[in-house]
């Protein structure tokens, strides 16, 4: 091989992982929210609302940055069903482990 012979196939090399990380990208982007939905629906009918806000922490982590993969309208929804289920669960809706006042549930209902 040429070193001519060397660029060309490292130039497409990068061509493809540039590629593949952007349809990596695109499919975390369509996969994770839906996912996300699937398991909060799983979670909430199993009865299991404090996995649900715990769920919220992984979404939030800086670590992970998966919010990042939401829509804002995603997000907007997915935050409506952490409420619903730390309401239910008598979590704190930002989901510190201290519980709701009965005040706060009396006036949800």
């Amino acid at each position: 091989k040429t070193s001519l012979d060397d660029k060309e196939s490292s130039g497409i090399n990068a061509e493809y992982g540039v590629e593949r990380r952007e349809q990596l990208e695109s499919l975390r982007r369509v996969c994770i929210p839906s996912t996300t939905f699937l398991l909060v629906n799983v979670l909430t009918e199993s009865g299991q609302d404090a996995a649900v806000v715990e769920l919220a922490d992984y979404l939030a982590s800086e670590q992970y940055q998966l919010y990042t993969l939401f829509t804002k309208e995603e997000l907007r929804r997915f935050l409506v069903r952490v409420y619903e289920s730390s309401i239910r669960c008598g979590c704190d809706p930002l989901g510190f482990n201290e519980p709701v006042a009965e005040e706060q549930l009396a006036e949800d209902n």
